[in-house]
């Protein structure tokens, strides 16, 4: 659907087209729903908490419901590296403006002897809790095939990640595929998830909305939601 199609199913189910008294929504408010609706129809079903309980992939019809938020990049910048800020062996790496939840990761490591090409690994994340454990043990601690990823708050746009390798080695790239955040329904943008989600996405708005304004019809609507998932 459209933004136009949206707003008319969101007004058919708010009984505004007929007579049943429902107050007015302004397009803009009606956008603002949706949205609300459609970041937490994301949660939902990337989480699990939803009436099939079942999270990101495990059946298909969740495979189905998040396939179009599904991005990758490969990050090759990074933030400067040697400072107090890093852990041993760590460089940081900006994520993309629109991350959301990380889905697989990978990282090309090397030493820094020229006649070592590198090798395309895969990245553990784990808690700072659990490094602080690992760090020093020699079963665990990062090896020529382990990189670990830690979150970090810093740098210029305060979403970045650590990317923590073995002695005597660095991490060149990131490799990221993710669940990016979807755009914000608007004027001049459509919902970008799979059509057979869109009037899921446009219940939730409509049971926000009715509770808004105290509608009786609340209960029912919500029901009815819980049916069609």
């Amino acid at each position: 659907m459209d933004r136009a199609q949206m707003h008319k199913e969101f007004k058919l189910l708010m009984d505004k087209s007929g007579e049943g008294g429902s107050p007015s929504f302004l397009a803009s408010e009606i956008d603002r729903f949706l949205n609300m609706a459609q970041d937490r129809f994301v949660t939902k079903r990337a989480f699990g908490n939803n009436s099939r309980r079942t999270g990101f992939e495990e059946d298909q019809k969740r495979r189905d419901d998040l396939r179009t938020l599904i991005s990758q990049e490969q990050l090759d910048t990074f933030l400067a590296t040697g400072t107090d800020a890093n852990k041993p062996n760590g460089t940081f790496f900006n994520l993309p403006t629109d991350y959301r939840h990380a889905i697989q990761e990978e990282a090309f490591i090397g030493t820094y002897d020229i006649t070592d090409s590198g090798r395309r690994v895969s990245v553990k994340p784990i808690t700072h809790d659990r490094y602080n454990k690992i760090i020093d043990d020699p079963f665990n601690k990062p090896d020529k095939d382990t990189v670990y990823r830690l979150g970090y708050g810093g740098g210029s746009n305060g979403n970045n990640v650590e990317l923590i390798c073995g002695e005597n080695q660095h991490v060149s790239i990131y490799y990221l595929r993710y669940l990016k955040n979807p755009p914000q329904i608007g004027e001049n943008q459509i919902c970008i998830l799979p059509e057979h989600t869109h009037r899921e996405i446009i219940r939730m708005a409509v049971v926000d909305a009715l509770e808004t304004v105290e509608q009786p019809r609340y209960q029912s609507s919500k029901i009815e939601l819980n049916e069609i998932e």
